[in-house]
Formats: C-alpha cells, sequence, structure tokens
C-alpha cells in the first residue's frame, strides 16, 4: 500500500520537523516544502504554527503558501492547521492589535481572560472532551493533550467545535468544517493521543 503523501506547508515558522516525524511515525510520506506543485500533488496538508498570529501570517504570504493552501482547502483534501495554524484559519485574531486570518472558519481569535489561579500561557497537558462523534473519538470521549497558547478560539460561527478543553474558561479545542480540521493542541507532542489523532486525519 502506497503511503499518503502530506505536504507540511514550509514557510519558515513553527514546529515543521516535529510535525513531519509524527505524521512518519503514523506512515505517511511526510515532506516540508513550499513548492506548489508538490502542495498540489499532495494527498493533504498541514499547516503547523508557532509564535504570533500576525507574524505568522506574514510568513505565509511572503511565500505566497496562503494562496495555495486556500486552493488546496477548496479542493476538499484533508487540510490540517495546528497551534496557530488553527488561529490563522479564523477571521480575525486580536493578538497585537486586529490582524486578518484566512476565514475558512468564521469567528474570532480572543486573548484567554482568565481568573487569576489559571495561568496566561496555557502551557502542558490538559484533557480535551469530544462534544460530537469525531473519527476515531466518540462522543463523551476525553483524551490528554499538550498546548501551548494564551489565544484561543470561542466558539465558530461555521464548523463544528469537536473538541473542548476547559483552562478557566472553554474554548475550542478541535474545530472541523467539510475536510477542514484545526487542533489548538500539539499532536505531535501529544504522545499516543495525537498519534491516533494524526492517523485518523490521515484516513479522512
Amino acid at each position: 500500500m502506497t503511503a499518503p503523501v502530506v505536504a507540511v506547508l514550509d514557510y519558515g515558522i513553527g514546529n515543521l520537523r516535529s510535525a513531519q516525524k509524527a505524521l512518519e511515525h503514523v506512515g505517511a510520506d511526510a515532506r516540508l516544502t513550499a513548492d506548489p506543485h508538490g502542495i498540489a500533488k499532495a494527498d493533504g496538508v498541514v499547516l503547523p504554527g508557532v509564535g504570533a498570529f500576525g507574524r505568522c501570517m506574514e510568513a505565509l504570504r511572503a511565500c505566497r503558501l496562503d494562496t495555495i493552501a486556500i486552493e488546496v482547502a477548496d479542493s476538499g483534501r484533508p487540510f490540517m492547521g495546528i497551534c496557530v495554524g488553527m488561529q490563522i484559519l479564523a477571521t480575525h485574531s486580536e493578538e497585537n492589535g486586529l490582524h486578518e486570518g484566512l476565514g475558512w472558519i468564521p469567528g474570532k481569535i480572543k486573548k484567554l481572560d482568565l481568573p487569576k489561579q489559571f495561568a496566561v500561557p496555557h502551557v502542558g497537558w490538559n484533557t480535551v472532551r469530544i462534544a460530537h462523534a469525531w473519527g476515531d473519538f466518540p462522543s463523551g470521549f476525553t483524551a490528554d493533550f499538550y498546548f501551548d497558547h494564551s489565544f484561543a478560539y470561542g466558539a465558530p460561527r461555521f464548523g463544528r467545535a469537536v473538541g473542548l478543553c476547559q483552562h478557566g474558561q472553554e474554548f475550542s479545542a478541535i474545530i472541523q468544517r467539510d475536510n477542514i480540521t484545526a487542533v489548538q493542541f500539539h499532536p505531535e507532542k501529544s504522545q499516543t493521543a495525537g498519534l491516533r489523532l494524526i492517523e485518523g486525519f490521515l484516513r479522512q
């Protein structure tokens, strides 16, 4: 059986190598690339991201990968955004001013507004509850994933928040719309549960 080819968008920012290694671990032919032809031929695409929303969007546009990524999403092929790569799929982010995102999952990224006993940034392991059956995860299932963020998605205006997390407030940890999956945590750092999620993504 031929391994599915997954393009990990290489725009110079993010957990690129770790995302690639996690995909390879579950059997994908994962390729770091900014080549439009290679991305166009891939079976699926992953958009990682770390750091500030605005800087990630600038880098994505500088590589002209924003347009290419939109074409992939519109093609119906599996597409996954990870951490800031998830946030980029929103309409806007309020991080360091108002920044425009790709708008595939309309909504706004806002800073976690938490009681004093909860740390910001939210770093470390936390439990995600599956609110709607999705992939290999039944409704009501819980699993721990690794987070590292200060901003988060509330409720999407389109698509479904299939996974929810509590850290002083409830926020969307997994959002799914058509062929697009967006996760706030780092599946590539989340051991068994993260690999299970990535395997499910490959089977879309």
